[in-house]
């Protein structure tokens, strides 16, 4: 498996695309912004997107998704269903953004849910507390956390749709995967689940370590 990550728009967030499986097929996590310059990393490594993964639904990570759906018409957007508003737009320091149900091709993520798409097998763990449908992809050793589990920190839960609790059991149920994966978040740079478990004091606690 190949990943290579691009880091996109006002937030710095960690756009990924991922590949091995088919040749010449990709899957792209939270394509965060600036279609563009993902397009043309796409051409340069000669890759075509079968599949949008968004870990959740903030306007930060998923900006590009109008860009790529214009370039690749048919590409659908996987996301939890309570990450999907009913308003198409939605406004944030006096700027408008589209939300995830202005976009075409939508459709529903699942706990536990095994999807198969480039040729890559990719395990879904809803692990809300960030928002409600906040999801973690698990493909082969690597873990995509969005804005769950950073290095040496956890996602925000004052947010709308943020919950404590929720974030706790998630760090818990993150923490509890038997085996070590590479962690990678949606902002700043990776680490590994065994080093988190070693250092993050949120993950530690939820977990009781």
């Amino acid at each position: 498996m190949e990943i290579r990550c691009m880091v996109a728009g006002d937030f710095a967030t960690n756009c990924y695309v991922v590949w091995g499986g088919t040749p010449g097929r990709a899957v792209l996590i939270d394509p965060a912004d600036d279609a563009p310059s993902l397009i043309r990393l796409l051409d340069g490594l000669e890759l075509v997107p079968e599949a949008v993964l968004l870990t959740h639904g903030h306007y930060d990570h998923i900006l590009a998704v109008p860009g790529l759906q214009a370039r690749w018409p048919d590409l659908p957007v996987w996301c939890h269903p309570l990450d999907v508003p009913q308003a198409l737009t939605e406004r944030d320091m006096g700027r408008t953004y589209p939300t995830v149900a202005a976009f075409g091709g939508l459709r529903p993520l699942t706990d536990d849910q095994v999807l198969e798409a480039a040729g890559l097998t990719i395990q879904v763990l809803h692990t809300p507390g960030h928002t409600p449908g906040s999801v973690t992809f698990r493909i082969e050793d690597a873990l995509f956390t969005g804005d769950t589990l950073f290095h040496g920190d956890i996602g925000r839960t004052d947010f709308p749709g943020g919950d404590d609790a929720q974030m706790t059991g998630s760090l818990a149920r993150l923490a509890a995967l038997e085996g070590d994966f590479r962690v990678l978040p949606g902002h700043e740079e990776g680490s590994t689940l065994e080093e988190e478990r070693r250092e993050n004091p949120w993950l530690r606690s939820a977990a009781g370590l």
